[in-house]
């Protein structure tokens, strides 16, 4: 009788480590937070995400209409708004899958970031890798806005938006983990994608789509809001950013767009000195071409002097916009700091330095590697 008891005692024993597992279905996963500040409250939102029409996908089966579901709470502080979230939700809350993190522009004003930080580092479900944004939508509609084709949240610019930036790249995305590094750091100043909805770009069924897109940086230093800028006036910050794969320039002459290239993988060296008494910065951009569209007959040396003319006005125009909103778009006080500390100690102001008495100089050097099918039109002496 003994004997015959074994195997079936061994077999509970063994099994009874998974008795508290619970089926994907009947957990509620947190895919997005959203944190806003309103009337003297900080207002928590939170985005779910279904994982089992996206296992179907997955698996080959047919997409499923994407559903969106968002829990919204206030309170004196972040911690006590999304504590108030819990009562209502009916299922067990995981944290483990946030992908984003979304601050409006009033939360970074108020200096709300730094307490929202504390208490992700505190809790151990999140991970430092989710992606953070600033917008100045109401977050519930950045939340409500799907991929296209049905797809679901998961695979929307809130969480894949490194896929995007490598195909086209300029606002370069950027991780919690590396926020809080550049924040920690008295010279360094964060560069947050400003998120927007666009509604007149998509039509999917016969109805405007609205759709996430990135259309500016806010610039945080210390964990306090600098300033924010638009899209269109922050060019030349891909030619200083890392990791850029793929921008397009436009090239122009005398007003009119004469050529498109594409530019890989742009190299950027920082040398710093002195000029007057004050810094003085060097920046030297190396690069590669490829040219895409020529609509005047233009040699190669042509080109590329446009082409690199194009680069430094860009730059220029980035520095003369950081001096005239005194935000350090380009970091010179990081540069100042990695490599002359003695003139960043004697310059800096809370970390800082002043922008009105700086000197940029810019070098560009760009090869146009190709031309595609059709050949530039070489001629003598060019």
């Amino acid at each position: 009788m003994r004997k015959r008891l074994f195997p079936v005692i061994a077999s509970v024993i063994l099994l009874s480590g998974c008795w508290d597992t619970r089926n994907i279905d009947h957990i509620v996963y947190i895919h997005a937070i959203g944190v806003d500040y309103k009337d003297g409250q900080v207002v928590a939102y939170v985005q779910l995400v279904g994982f089992t029409a996206l296992a179907k996908v997955e698996a080959g089966g047919g997409k499923e209409k994407a559903a969106v579901s968002i829990g919204k709470a206030a309170g004196e502080t972040f911690n006590i708004a999304t504590d108030k979230i819990y009562p209502s939700i009916q299922q067990r809350v995981s944290w483990g899958h946030v992908k984003s993190i979304v601050f409006t522009k009033r939360a970074l004003q108020k200096g709300i970031v730094a307490d929202v930080i504390d208490v992700l580092n505190r809790y151990n479900e999140i991970r430092h890798t989710a992606w953070v944004y600033a917008t100045d939508e109401p977050i519930s509609d950045l939340f409500q806005a799907t991929p296209l084709l049905n797809a679901s949240s998961y695979y929307s610019l809130l969480s894949n938006p490194e896929e995007i930036f490598q195909q086209s790249s300029f606002i370069r995305p950027i991780r919690l983990s590396r926020l809080i590094a550049a924040m920690d750091e008295k010279a360094d100043v964060a560069r947050l994608p400003y998120l927007t909805i666009e509604d007149n770009r998509w039509v999917e069924n016969k109805k405007p789509k609205q759709m996430l897109a990135i259309s500016g940086i806010c610039f945080l230093h210390d964990y306090r809001l600098q300033g924010c800028e638009g899209r269109s006036d922050l060019q030349g910050l891909r030619w200083i950013e890392r990791d850029i794969r793929r921008t397009p320039i436009y090239v122009k002459q005398k007003g009119k767009t004469v050529a498109s290239l594409i530019v890989h993988d742009p190299k950027t060296k920082w040398s710093v000195g002195v000029k007057d008494g004050e810094p003085a910065f060097t920046i030297n951009v190396e690069a590669q071409g490829s040219l895409l569209e020529l609509r005047e007959p233009l040699s190669r040396k042509q080109l590329t002097k446009l082409a690199e003319q194009t680069v430094k006005q860009e730059i220029h125009r980035l520095y003369k916009l950081g001096k005239e909103q005194q935000i350090d778009i380009l970091n010179l006080a990081e540069q100042l700091y990695r490599q002359r500390p003695d003139l960043w100690k004697k310059h800096q102001i809370n970390g800082l330095i002043p922008l009105h008495n700086n000197t940029l100089f810019v070098n560009v050097e760009l090869v146009i590697s190709a031309s595609g099918k059709e050949k530039l039109n070489y001629r003598a002496g060019d």
